[in-house]
């Protein structure tokens, strides 16, 4: 962790103002110490590498930059005043996920190993995804509940034509993400992006072997279409993810590290990795899915990559979400909209609450988080028997020892 970054962080004044702000309200609890939320924030950044992308400090893409309106937006969408305020961050009790992605198309060209939403997948000249009226109440919907991050999933994204209104419909009270195959985005395309307010851009690439990526993604020109759109975006100033699902072979036999060293040299912002998750197309392949012991070997990955020089900042999801950290979110911190309007707690568990074309997207958000009851410290997805004690991040907040 660059320290001199740190310190030019801690000093930005709009960072002050929203860290004051928190104090004041906080201080209002005999339990709530300063050290605490230090302790807090030890935690989170101690394994991981902050970056600055156009004046804006990012400890991860799972938030928003810090010294941001959208930041401000995460803070104060927990209920309560006073004392309850402080206990209600302690509990992960929230008013508004911090964010939602929602799939904005069912079209696809692709048909991946992996696809969460296989059961929607229509090829590339299905009709089926919501009108650009339809998607401008619902991202209206999602700032007025207080929504921070809004991502553009699919399908494959890039097929809309209206990608570039939506994201200038979104005000600074989020900040918005694509997660895309990368098909064919030129350079044009991912400029017209970034001038329509677009942050940030995450483009899969599972592979550093062209043919076992594009066999991955049953497109021959895959590979391809990923690296130079990691290109185009970089150019253009996105903020520029990979996202890489790490299979069995790719975590034992070092792959995953070439993959970082060749993404360092792209210039990434930021590698995803996830895990293979039995949902979608791997809903009855659980051979594909990691042993415990390969997820630790897959949270050590997270450590390993962000004090590496050689590699690029990385952000891991099971060790974002692991008990050490803040636990699996879903429901409660993230949530999801398919491409026929169902609202649930993200796109690797197939039960919703609610639609968002017929009903309130705020009363379906309030069936769901009491539902989900607070964050958990397993995957939602994977656990059925959910861990009822909280993730790190709240004990320390309160000031547990253990």
């Amino acid at each position: 962790m660059n320290k001199r970054k740190i310190i030019k962080m801690c000093i930005n004044p709009h960072i002050i103002k929203t860290f004051l702000n928190l104090h004041c309200q906080f201080r209002k609890h005999e339990d709530y110490k300063v050290r605490n939320m230090l302790k807090c924030g030890g935690n989170i950044i101690i394994n991981d590498h902050l970056v600055q992308h156009d004046g804006y400090y990012l400890v991860n893409s799972f938030i928003p930059p810090i010294n941001t309106e959208a930041f401000r937006t995460v803070v104060k969408m927990v209920p309560g005043k006073g004392k309850n305020f402080f206990v209600n961050h302690t509990e992960g009790i929230r008013l508004a996920p911090i964010s939602t992605y929602i799939a904005v198309t069912d079209k696809c060209m692709y048909h991946c190993w992996h696809c969460s939403a296989s059961k929607f997948m229509k090829d590339a000249t299905s009709n089926s995804q919501f009108s650009t009226l339809e998607l401008k109440k619902i991202i209206a919907q999602l700032q007025r509940l207080g929504v921070a991050i809004i991502g553009f999933t699919g399908g494959e994204p890039l097929l809309r034509e209206d990608l570039e209104e939506l994201i200038a419909s979104i005000d600074e009270r989020s900040v918005s993400y694509i997660f895309t195959t990368g098909y064919k985005l030129t350079y044009q395309r991912a400029l017209a992006l970034k001038e329509a307010g677009l942050f940030g851009i995450a483009i899969s690439l599972d592979s550093l072997d062209a043919q076992r990526h594009n066999g991955m993604r049953h497109n021959d020109h895959a590979y391809d279409y990923a690296v130079e759109a990691i290109k185009n975006a970089k150019k253009a100033g996105l903020y520029t993810m990979s996202q890489t699902v790490c299979t069995r072979e790719l975590l034992i036999n070092g792959g995953i590290l070439k993959l970082a060293l060749y993404l360092k040299k792209l210039e990434i912002d930021e590698m995803r990795i996830m895990e293979p998750l039995p949902c979608g197309a791997l809903k009855n392949k659980l051979e594909e899915v990691l042993t415990d012991n390969e997820k630790e070997q897959l949270k050590q990955l997270h450590i390993t990559l962000n004090r590496d020089s050689r590699y690029p900042k990385a952000s891991v999801f099971p060790y974002f979400e692991s008990a050490e950290q803040f636990g699996c979110g879903a429901g409660v911190q993230h949530s999801y909209i398919d491409g026929h309007g169902n609202f649930g707690p993200c796109d690797f568990i197939e039960p919703t609450f609610g639609n968002v074309l017929n009903e309130n997207i705020q009363y379906i958000w309030v069936k769901m988080s009491k539902a989900i009851n607070g964050p958990h410290c397993q995957c939602i997805a994977k656990n059925c028997d959910i861990c009822k004690q909280l993730p790190r991040f709240y004990k320390l907040m309160r000031g547990y020892k253990k």
